[in-house]
């Protein structure tokens, strides 16, 4: 869990077995995308994306298998563990977040909600949780996620 001794506990890296799982990857994902975030791709049965802008994230890319003689793509993903996703550059994320995709297999935090009086003065705010994922670390760009 730690890698130097006094350094404290990290959660980056820990990944469950029972959650890597085989998916389709929709083209143009190459091996140089490991490690990034991906979603759900709704245009075809049990097939991945790089997270685009918004996107729930799923889990974090672990392999890529082009199989060219079976004219499929195919990657292995984890969905659940300590998982480390690339930060988009220019978005802050901190710990206690929940984080969303951000556009090529980046990740940003979901947006804050802001409530008015009418006015269109601030009177809430609040983040938007969904529920499936919480930063527990941040260094610079990149971000440590427990997916649940």
């Amino acid at each position: 869990m730690s890698s130097v001794i006094g350094a404290g506990v990290s959660l980056s890296g820990i990944f469950i077995e029972d959650f890597l799982f085989p998916f389709n990857l929709k083209s143009g994902i190459t091996t140089s995308d490991v490690g990034k975030a991906v979603a759900l791709d709704t245009s075809a049965a049990n097939t991945v994306k790089l997270a685009g802008d918004g996107d729930r994230i799923i889990g974090r890319l672990e392999t890529v298998e082009n199989r060219l003689s079976e004219g499929i793509l195919v990657g292995t993903v984890s969905l659940k563990g300590g998982l480390k996703f690339p930060v988009k550059s220019g978005e802050t994320v901190a710990i206690g977040d929940t984080i969303q995709g951000a556009g090529s297999g980046e990740v940003k935090t979901i947006a804050v909600s802001t409530d008015t009086d009418g006015t269109g003065t601030p009177t809430v705010k609040h983040t938007v949780h969904d529920g499936r994922n919480i930063v527990v670390e941040v260094g610079t760009g990149y971000a440590v996620v427990i997916l649940l």
